[in-house]
């Protein structure tokens, strides 16, 4: 039997069922589960822009500090203090110079940090270097042997070294994020 004739006789197949139950339907009830993922995403925002105000007393307050790059002495601390004052009297200043002490902090630390640094990857490089030699030759651990092995060990290292390299955008990252929360002039 074809399609169209199995659905034609099942039509009338309910027709009839319907006109014998004197026309009323038994109903069924079905129960249709939905389920929904939600997927959230964040993203990181660049800090808000200072206002006019606080950008223009910024400027002059960088302005002090170039001075210092030129020679001057003891400027640094003046520098800070009237970088502090380019922000809202009361919680502003009081929060541009927690800012301001914990990048002076953070840069104060960073010698002694990078070097640390720099031991843990010279000390991974010397560990890494060692297990490569134990490679017998002919041994299929790694597809080209001790060679790519060590060249993974190096690259390693490379990548150590530039996160050693880069603490001090750390530190100018961290300053950055905590002076957009002070209130601006």
């Amino acid at each position: 039997m074809g399609r169209l004739a199995k659905t034609m006789v099942s039509g009338a197949v309910v027709g009839v069922a319907l006109l014998l139950s004197g026309g009323r339907a038994n109903a069924q009830s079905v129960t249709t589960t939905t389920t929904t993922t939600t997927t959230t995403t964040t993203t990181t925002l660049l800090p808000h822009p200072f206002s006019a105000a606080t950008k223009a007393c910024v400027r002059r307050a960088k302005a002090l500090r170039s001075v210092c790059h030129h020679g001057g002495t003891g400027c640094f601390a003046s520098y800070q203090t009237a970088f502090s004052g380019c922000f809202a009297p009361g919680a502003g200043v009081k929060c541009a110079t927690k800012c301001t002490g914990n990048e002076t902090s953070c840069f104060t630390k960073l010698p002694a940090t990078k070097k640390t640094c720099r031991t843990a990857c010279r000390t991974a490089l010397a560990a890494d270097s060692k297990a490569c030699s134990l490679i017998h030759d002919g041994d299929n651990l790694w597809a080209a042997g001790d060679a790519s092995c060590l060249s993974t060990a190096q690259s390693n290292f490379a990548l150590c070294e530039s996160v050693c390299d880069g603490l001090a955008a750390d530190c100018r990252t961290a300053f950055t994020f905590c002076i957009a929360n002070c209130p601006n002039l």
